[in-house]
């Protein structure tokens, strides 16, 4: 669990905070002999969607590279979404 935070630039703390979030992850493995083990990852068991980071960016360059007229300055890095990983390891 992470508690919210200020997006970076928001030196006066003013504006709106990026939310808190809390996310499940579940590693597991077996050593099947001294050589060989098998492993497994989940990672966001519950497919939350959060930001893990929050930003202000100027919207003056923008607007002189794209047709688009950006009217919100702010800018959140998403999280990874659901994902199962497993393989082996060898030692040899």
């Amino acid at each position: 669990m992470v508690g919210s935070q200020y997006f970076v630039g928001d030196d006066a703390n003013q504006n709106d905070k990026v939310p808190a979030y809390w996310v499940t992850n579940l590693h597991t493995s077996y050593q099947v002999n001294k050589e060989v083990q098998v492993f497994g990852l989940i990672t966001n068991l519950f497919n939350q969607r959060y930001y893990t980071y929050g930003t202000y960016f100027e919207l003056d360059g923008v607007a002189k590279a794209t047709s688009f007229a950006f009217t919100d300055p702010r800018t959140v890095t998403p999280a990874q979404p659901f994902a199962v990983y497993g393989g082996f390891r060898m030692r040899l």
